[in-house]
């Protein structure tokens, strides 16, 4: 799957180029086209900012209309926060992600353009353009060049991700295998039963496999089974230390 070049229409600032290739390697594009430049290039400043994606800026195509930049493409969304006189969809950054993966997914190349820091993208270029893409804000609609391209690729990157909503992150070890929390549950109810914890006797197994249970739920590592069990032993050990003094 191809993603979408990333297009950036009369760029005034290197700086700003710079971010959003930075802004393009985290999530997964490649593909940078400036449509007329309004800075000189290769850009120094835009070598600062880029930060480990110098290979984008390198890669590079410059066109000076947005119908020759445009001209391989076959579905484009445009960038834009105002209501323009043109006619077109309206995605979220969210729909616009998944519509470009359908049809990436489908052979059909894509783009994204974004206009320049100072106006914007105008009608004309806009009205060459599939559909156009609205970054929801709460009070101030415009954004930083590199900031849009940073929140286009989160969500292109996004719409194929697998990861799980919630998931722990531990470097304590890998989850304890059954044999280790048996081992543990088998050590922890011999001292309860020691201690007589267990007790009445007829409520003992209920005890037992309430206690397997919540341990079961908190979802150990093998090293947090191993760290428990030697509480358990330090614990026992101080309390027959006591007893002796």
């Amino acid at each position: 799957m191809t993603p979408p070049a990333v297009i950036l229409s009369h760029t005034q600032m290197g700086e700003n180029v710079g971010s959003a290739a930075r802004a393009m390697k985290n999530f997964g594009l490649s593909e940078l086209i400036l449509i007329a430049p309004m800075m000189e290039w290769p850009n120094d400043r835009a070598q600062i900012l880029a930060s480990g994606s110098a290979d984008i800026l390198a890669n590079a195509r410059i066109y000076q209309t947005a119908e020759e930049a445009l001209a391989p493409f076959q579905l484009v969304l445009a960038t834009t926060a105002r209501d323009r006189d043109v006619v077109k969809q309206v995605h979220t950054p969210a729909a616009a992600a998944a519509r470009l993966r359908q049809a990436a997914a489908e052979g059909v190349r894509t783009a994204l353009l974004f206009g320049g820091e100072r106006a914007g993208l105008g009608n004309d270029e806009l009205s060459i353009c599939d559909g156009v893409i609205t970054i929801p804000t709460s009070e101030f609609s415009s954004l930083n060049l590199g900031q849009a391209v940073l929140l286009l690729g989160y969500e292109w990157l996004k719409a194929a991700d697998t990861t799980p909503a919630v998931r722990i992150r531990s470097h304590l070890g890998v989850p304890a295998t059954r044999g280790d929390l048996v081992d543990l549950f088998e050590h922890l109810e011999r001292e309860l039963d020691a201690a007589n914890y267990l007790f009445p006797p007829e409520k003992r197994e209920t005890m037992v496999r309430n206690i397997r249970a919540m341990i079961l739920r908190s979802g150990l590592t093998d090293q947090q089974a191993r760290t428990i069990r030697g509480m358990i032993v330090a614990l026992v050990r101080n309390k027959y230390r006591g007893h002796k003094t």
